[in-house]
């Protein structure tokens, strides 16, 4: 037994080095092999990335560039429409032929001749027409720009929201980042505690001092621990695969975490003071029901008639881009559909639904975003309950693997006890750092929702 005591005592002599071992050295051996750079980032660098070159952002982006565009194409609505045109054509048509004769101002008294006006040679004409058209009054028209520029405002608001949305993917990917490499590092510590007693249940067993069973007991928890490490550093890829991915950055680039898993700063009294407001989605959905009053608008006004003026001048020739004869056109243009077969009435019944369709749309997400308010600010609540347990049991447990520790060394413990304290230790680090990762995650759900940073 005298031999025992100065094994166990290098053993705590261990657990406390590994207490303050750095994580990256520890891990810089297994997860830097065949990246081609690792890079050391804090939350604020990777959400500065994030608005710059998330694909989904982009998209936003090139959605919110597509009803722009659209909107401009409603300035058709008043403002007058431009255009030249320039027409050759070769006919032997005896009405044509004179026609065109009589617009390039080339009539003579032969014209006149009835051989020569019944049989005509082949004759060309050459147009050159400068037109415009002017847009005086459609009602239907400028209703349908309002609603298109309501619809803009709505896809501004809409990539508000993507980008908030991204933001939280960001946040919670980075903080499960951070999550996974504290697991490794919480299972590294257990690891070292694991194999030595793997060592010394093993000298133990040859000298006939503990059970096979104790022995072995003390090989499944070294092989259980690191069959939990492997599982953890295949997750912890995968989210350094996501992180890359909503940051658009190659795969080959390894992100290291540079902030940690804070305490809570909230009370129950700043989430008491938290109260549900509008967001970006909400504000879209508000411009997508205004978009659609103006729709039905339109639809009403389809009805009204329309005024529009025109005008041309044209040139007539024998040759191209003649000028030898030129004429204008002036007028004005007052149409009314009076009946379009009930296709103006379909219109507005449909305008009227789409308008309904869109207040219910409003209401809905109105009412679930106070519920997902409500959601976040208990999960927070929760998971700040969840801490304090887990911190709680932490303390516990480090305490009752010391007195069994000490036990043990005395001979008055078993290796099962001792390997059972060790597993709860480590159990009840690894629910700190999961409250740690739902109270941050929770919060961050939070800002998603009322888009703004929560401060105590």
């Amino acid at each position: 037994m005298k031999q025992i005591i100065p094994k166990l005592s290098r053993l705590a002599i261990i657990l406390m080095f590994a207490a303050h071992l750095p994580f990256q050295v520890a891990l810089a051996q297994d997860e830097t092999a065949g990246v081609d750079e690792v890079r050391e980032m804090s939350l604020s660098e990777v959400l500065a990335i994030t608005e710059e070159a998330n694909f989904q952002v982009r998209m936003a982006e090139a959605d919110m560039d597509i009803v722009r565009s659209q909107y401009r194409q409603t300035n058709a609505a008043f403002l007058p429409q431009l255009s030249i045109e320039e027409t050759g054509i070769r006919t032997n048509d005896p009405l044509s032929v004179f026609g065109f004769r009589l617009k390039q101002e080339a009539v003579t008294t032969q014209d006149f001749n009835p051989a020569r006006l019944n049989a005509p040679d082949a004759y060309n004409n050459f147009s050159t027409k400068f037109e415009v058209r002017q847009p005086v009054l459609n009602s239907d028209m400028l209703f349908k720009r309002a609603a298109v520029k309501n619809q803009l405002e709505a896809t501004e608001e809409q990539f508000k929201g993507t980008l908030q949305y991204v933001r939280f993917q960001v946040k919670d990917t980075y903080y499960r980042l951070v999550l996974m490499q504290k697991q490794l590092e919480a299972i590294d510590k257990s690891l070292i505690a694991a194999r030595e007693n793997e060592r010394q249940a093993g000298n133990f067993f040859d000298q006939d001092m503990i059970s096979k069973a104790d022995y072995l007991a003390a090989r499944v928890r070294l092989l259980e621990l690191e069959s939990r490490k492997s599982q953890v550093q295949d997750q912890l890829l995968t989210v350094q695969d996501n992180l890359n991915f909503l940051l658009g950055m190659e795969e080959d680039l390894k992100i290291v975490p540079s902030d940690s898993l804070q305490a809570p700063r909230l009370t129950a009294d700043h989430l008491g003071e938290v109260k549900g407001t509008t967001n970006s989605e909400l504000r879209a959905l508000k411009y997508r029901v205004s978009a659609a009053e103006q729709m039905l608008r339109s639809a009403k006004f389809s009805f009204v008639p329309s005024i529009n003026l025109f005008g041309n001048y044209e040139f007539n020739d024998e040759v191209l881009l003649g000028t030898a004869g030129e004429s204008y056109m002036i007028g004005a243009t007052f149409k009314w559909n009076l009946f379009s077969g009930f296709s103006n009435i379909g219109k507005v019944m449909e305008n009227r639904a789409q308008l309904n369709k869109a207040k219910i749309a409003y209401e809905s997400r109105s009412f679930k975003n106070r519920l997902e308010i409500e959601q976040a600010k208990r999960s927070i609540r929760q998971a700040q309950v969840q801490l304090n347990f887990a911190e709680s049991s932490v303390e516990q447990a480090s305490e009752d693997f010391r007195i069994r520790n000490d036990r043990y060394e005395q001979g008055m413990e078993k290796t099962t006890d001792l390997l059972s304290a060790e597993a709860k230790l480590s159990q009840a680090r690894l629910q700190r750092l999961d409250a740690l990762y739902q109270y941050h995650r929770s919060l961050a759900r939070l800002e998603l929702l009322l888009e703004r940073e929560m401060k105590p």
